[in-house]
């Protein structure tokens, strides 16, 4: 949302990294609804191969982007990321390579809060523990939308009748294997 200026920054630096791979692959960026000029920006970056835009009617929330980019997502597997550069894109190499490894889905992990006050750490805190408080499946504390998706998982995640979503522990609930 709103990430026209974050475009130039971000996409030069994924598609260098992965070339780098020798992968085939694709880049899709769901613009949820954004008020700047992100359409227009895309458009000229989807002139380029590799590159597909998808852009949604208004703004629906990360969840239902993410959905969206998994719905039209090809690959056998699918990295995730914001596209305000808070997730490097360097790290998407270890993660094919966790991946090639035989990890189904691969998550990173924040590792700090030092940029969150005292109350948000501490209610995150409250938030996950109650969160596993039962021993059905766990969501990874500190662990964001930034991951690695098998093929197998995007589509046992598709194929989930809910529309309210919460994909962190969706991506949890569906029961593979995770690092």
């Amino acid at each position: 949302f709103n990430e026209a200026r974050n475009l130039g920054t971000l996409l030069p630096e994924l598609e260098r990294m992965l070339r780098a791979t020798g992968l085939r692959w694709e880049v899709i960026v769901v613009n949820d609804g954004s008020t700047d000029d992100t359409d227009l920006v895309l458009g000229a970056w989807c002139e380029r191969p590799g590159i597909r835009g998808l852009s949604l009617s208004r703004n629906f929330g990360k969840e239902a982007a993410l959905t969206a980019g998994l719905g039209a997502a090809r690959g056998d597997a699918v990295v995730l990321l914001d596209g305000d550069m808070q997730h490097t894109p360097a790290l998407v190499r270890a993660m094919i390579d966790q991946w090639r490894a035989g990890a189904e889905v691969v998550y990173a992990v924040r590792e700090d809060r030092r940029d969150e006050g005292p109350l948000k750490t501490w209610s995150t805190r409250l938030f996950y523990r109650l969160l596993n408080a039962s021993d059905r499946f766990a969501v990874p504390e500190n662990a964001g939308d930034f991951r690695l998706t098998d093929r197998k998982v995007v589509d046992a995640l598709l194929k989930l009748p809910e529309r309210s979503r919460f994909m962190k522990g969706l991506y949890a609930w569906v029961g593979f294997r995770a690092v």
